[in-house]
């Protein structure tokens, strides 16, 4: 048996917050005691939902927001409500959809790799761009989520129908976006009037401002309207969503079996996550 980790590692300063001007930051490791001077040690570090590779539910803002991302959603299960059978060795099919930096994937694209792929009842579901790399990560920074591949939202809604149909539950995926960066970051990283440098995410100045803007939005599209979520199109069906895997070229078959490991946050939202392929 070949096991693959397909996990996002969580370093210092990785930039997972920092694309957005929502409530994420950047990964912080703070040293606040020391041998030296008192003659013991302790560090502290923050994670978001969202650091490394996350899984997300509906709830994702819980629990300080009871309200799910998308109205309706199927399943208002938080973190530490899935049971671990829905999390381990889960039959998985690998949908592939190579994708160049910054390609918007298509509903004709998803609906003729769903039709080459090996899609059985029950199956969970990896799409693999092949842009989830840790090196990549690494060296890139904020260009690694800029450029991402990502789902347009007609795609979102073809991938979510077929995995209603076979009763799948948990969406993942190697892009660092699942909307596309205009959508989400227009006129902050991207668009007619970025902001050149980029400001800190919240709780900046212009991230306030940015926010009280949009109110309960985080969408901001080319003509200040809201546009509709490739990922919340998904995420009304699915148990959960999962995206920032890496490295998925390992896994050489058409289907695997996955683990998946979130830290198991009370009424959690989002959690950082491992995720692991196992082939035969």
């Amino acid at each position: 048996m070949r096991v693959h980790d397909l996990s996002m590692p969580i370093w210092e300063g990785a930039g997972y917050g920092e694309i957005l001007p929502i409530t994420n930051s950047s990964v912080r490791f703070i040293e606040y005691l020391y041998y030296e001077r008192h003659g013991l040690r302790e560090t502290m570090y923050k994670v978001d939902g969202e650091s490394g590779s996350p899984l997300m539910v509906a709830m994702q803002l819980a629990p300080f927001n009871r309200e799910p991302i998308q109205p309706n959603p199927k399943h208002l299960l938080t973190v530490d409500q899935i049971p671990i059978e829905d999390l381990v060795l889960r039959e998985t099919v690998v949908v592939d959809v190579p994708a160049q930096p910054g390609h918007e994937i298509t509903e004709d694209e998803m609906t003729a790799a769903l039709e080459r792929s090996d899609f059985r009842r029950g199956d969970e579901v990896l799409l693999r761009t092949g842009w989830g790399s840790r090196e990549r990560a690494f060296t890139m920074g904020l260009d690694y989520f800029k450029n991402t591949p990502c789902l347009k939202h007609a795609a979102g809604l073809a991938l979510a129908r077929v995995m209603e149909a076979m009763d799948s539950h948990i969406f993942m995926t190697d892009c660092a976006l699942v909307n596309p960066p205009r959508v989400q970051g227009n006129n902050w990283f991207t668009g007619d009037k970025p902001y050149v440098p980029l400001p800190k995410p919240w709780p900046s100045a212009e991230a306030r401002e940015r926010m009280l803007r949009l109110r309960t939005q985080v969408h901001d599209s080319v003509h200040d309207t809201r546009e509709p979520s490739s990922y919340g199109a998904i995420i009304r069906t699915a148990l959960a969503g999962c995206k920032c895997l890496v490295d998925c070229h390992q896994i050489s078959g058409r289907r695997c079996r996955t683990i998946i490991l979130p830290l198991k946050i009370r009424d959690g939202g989002a959690s950082p996550c491992r995720f692991f392929a196992l082939e035969d």
